[in-house]
């Protein structure tokens, strides 16, 4: 994990806002978007033992220096017991972002979870300052060069940047499908015969 403000320098060469903190709460808007668009930041949770009606986070809680959770989860990838994959609304309940119920008691049960930080985060995953710090920086120019009656309200530049914003996401879609067994897409077509 690294501050939010690691990202500070880059968004400061594509948007001078000169409201402290402003800049702070755009990157991890940006980082939670990024995130949840391009699958890229996977968390895996295990339990030997889960009993019917336990409700359990999707990822384990990642906390900074100061004791603030920094993570949640953004989506379910899948759930398995003993290996089996385990089926939503029959096995367990989505109850949010974040969140499951199981409907029975399971064994040897593994969470595989998308995340993506906190509203309040004030820390990131370092891979996102190092391998997506533009991307993330071109969502947070767009969101503040959105903001009218500013000085930096810039509606052609935020264009441009929600476009490289865009492209960063689908770049890292890309590599989190192909480099991720979990996201692989499971050949669940309906096999019909036709006379």
């Amino acid at each position: 994990m690294v501050p939010v403000s690691d990202f500070v320098p880059t968004l400061r060469m594509l948007v001078d806002v000169p409201v402290p903190g402003l800049m702070e709460i755009a990157i991890v808007k940006a980082a939670q978007r990024f995130c949840r668009e391009s699958k890229i930041l996977i968390k895996t949770r295990q339990f030997d033992d889960v009993f019917e009606r336990q409700s359990v986070s999707m990822i384990s809680h990642h906390v900074g220096i100061k004791g603030k959770v920094q993570l949640k989860g953004a989506g379910i990838v899948n759930v398995t017991s003993k290996s089996q994959p385990l089926k939503v609304g029959y096995d367990f309940v989505v109850v949010s972002r974040d969140d499951i119920t199981f409907k029975a008691d399971f064994s040897d049960v593994v969470i595989t979870a998308m995340a993506e930080p906190m509203i309040n985060a004030d820390q990131l995953p370092a891979m996102l300052l190092h391998d997506y710090v533009d991307g993330i920086c071109a969502g947070a120019a767009n969101l503040l060069q959105l903001q009218p009656t500013t000085s930096w309200f810039n509606p052609d530049l935020a264009q441009y940047n929600q476009r490289e914003f865009i492209s960063a996401i689908r770049q890292a879609y890309r590599y989190a499908i192909d480099h991720t067994p979990a996201l692989e897409l499971s050949d669940s077509a309906c096999r019909r015969e036709f006379f």
